[in-house]
């Protein structure tokens, strides 16, 4: 593959020495990307470029420029309120864009030949009168860009080299854009051949790089397999970072992450963005934090929870949806009262196990969850007879689900149980969260009875334990449960005085209600 060339644009006041330490940030920021770059690609695929000259206040959009643009088939420009002061800034993005309108590759599949890099927050309507030309505008104005700045408790955007503590956030978008550059030279074979009159040289350099996210039922050619979608959606300010990760991972692993585009502003043409986007994907995540979120035109939901509202809305047969929410984002716990109703209408929710499941655990097991749920179906095995002794034997597995701090004064059930006969399995007090969690669904598949104990534990706990049992069809369970049981022991609380008892579940007090639970069972 031939050399591909990179122009990074920029404004030099944005290059010029500030803070303690009188860094450049372009400069370092070159740098990041640079390093990045020969990470992700090795050598010789890609020569980053960028006009070095101090010129003070008297730049001339001069020939070296025009060459150089001819030649780069990406742009990233690093915005600015100095950048969209700068009426040369402005003719070097118009100039790129207009190049590539008259080409008709601006926009290869769903993704932009102009890569938007804030070095601070930027409204869009300001970026719209920068731009300046309808062909650009809207084209800039739905992309995604990569933020270099992060916000701090009060919503103000920081300067990252300014924060110690950030520098990983500044390599980490680095590399971002590294990666997004390595997919689409890594399709570029597979993308038709530019041309453009007057321009040969330029289209020998500039042939048109085929987006690596291409549709999820669409082949980028004859010998490439389509790659499957998941909607990934948009967070709060709080969950986005958490969000990034996800996303690569996800791009790591093969998939097409969407939405690859900014949401319209008004409500309607929202909804019909996520609901084009729900339409390719197997799959939705929504991440779901102590935040509500921005609120569009023509609405008084959140961006949030009107994609959630969209996602169950769904009617595909083959897809489900995944709600998680960190351990320390319980109902309880959260201040905002729209996200408190929001996150508790969520807890509450009963999802048909085959749609959708609200899941409350570490980032880890949120991953290791997505893995298991976007894996591929397997051929079913030959189904065997299953002699009357044997099944008489399965019919006897109990899950006895306890949290740690009751292990031990669940322990007298646990005896009584396997004496009244039952195949008693509790789950491990030691292991990675991976190995945790694949145990926890190996049981919940296996299993004929779950009893949940509730003493020492909180509410969220045990409704987030029956949750998992009513996802089990999703790992593999072929059959109903026999029975599952909350087993309410001490401490009292309000909340065991008042506890809503899902569909399907019996309540029982003590630990010695044994007796009623083999009567239930016979």
């Amino acid at each position: 593959m031939d050399m591909q060339q990179v122009f990074l644009s920029y404004c030099h006041r944005d290059d010029e020495p500030y803070g303690p330490q009188n860094r450049r940030w372009v400069e370092e920021f070159e740098t990041a990307l640079r390093e990045s770059i020969g990470q992700r690609l090795g050598p010789g695929r890609v020569q980053l470029w960028r006009d070095k000259r101090r010129l003070a206040g008297n730049e001339l959009f001069d020939a070296q420029i025009e060459q150089q643009l001819d030649r780069s088939a990406i742009f990233v420009t690093v915005l600015s309120q100095h950048y969209l002061a700068s009426p040369y800034c402005k003719l070097e993005f118009q100039s790129f864009g207009q190049r590539r309108i008259a080409s008709g590759d601006l926009h290869v599949d769903t993704l932009s030949r102009i890569v938007k890099v804030y070095r601070r927050a930027i409204d869009r309507a300001d970026l719209r009168r920068f731009v300046d030309l309808p062909a650009l505008v809207s084209e800039i104005d739905r992309t995604v860009g990569f933020e270099l700045f992060y916000k701090d408790g009060l919503g103000i955007d920081r300067d990252v080299l300014l924060d110690p503590d950030m520098a990983g956030l500044y390599w980490q978008r680095a590399d971002d854009i590294a990666l997004a550059i390595k997919r689409m030279l890594d399709a570029s074979s597979h993308a038709p051949t530019a041309s453009r009159d007057g321009h040969a040289a330029a289209a020998r350099t500039a042939t048109p790089i085929a987006s690596g996210m291409a549709d999820a039922n669409v082949r980028t050619s004859s010998d490439t397999a389509p790659r499957r979608a998941v909607y990934l959606a948009r967070t709060a300010s709080d969950m986005r970072d958490t969000r990034d990760a996800i996303q690569r991972e996800l791009e790591d692993r093969g998939f097409r992450v969407l939405p690859e585009q900014e949401f319209p502003e008004a409500l309607d043409g929202l909804t019909q963005a996520v609901q084009a986007d729900l339409d390719r994907c197997v799959l939705s995540v929504h991440l779901i934090g102590a935040r509500y979120g921005a609120v569009p035109e023509g609405t008084e939901k959140s961006n949030v929870e009107l994609q959630t509202d969209l996602a169950l809305a769904h009617t595909a047969r083959s897809f489900r949806s995944v709600f998680w929410s960190p351990p320390a984002t319980a109902r309880d716990a959260v201040t905002e009262a729209r996200q408190r109703e929001f996150v508790g209408a969520l807890e509450d929710a009963a999802f048909a196990p085959d749609r959708a499941e609200f899941v409350r655990a570490s980032l880890e097991q949120l991953r290791t969850l997505l893995v298991e749920r976007l894996r591929e179906p397997e051929p079913a095995p030959t189904v065997m007879a299953v002699a009357p002794a044997a099944e008489a034997a399965v019919g006897r597995g109990l899950y006895l689900m306890c949290d740690p701090s009751d292990r031990a004064d669940a322990k007298p059930l646990q005896v009584a149980l396997m004496q009244l006969g039952f195949d008693v399995v509790r789950p491990s007090m030691e292991g990675t969260p991976e190995e945790l969690l694949e145990e926890n669904k190996a049981n919940l598949v296996a299993s004929d009875v779950v009893v949940v104990v509730w003493g020492k534990s909180r509410e969220a706990w045990v409704r987030s334990k029956l949750r998992e049992a009513q996802q089990a069809p999703g790992w593999g369970r072929t059959r109903p449960f026999r029975g599952r049981f909350v087993v309410v022991a001490p401490p009292d609380s309000a909340a065991k005085l008042d506890f809503d008892v899902p569909a399907g579940v019996v309540v029982l007090r003590g630990m010695t209600a044994t007796t009623a639970l083999e009567a239930l069972l016979r």
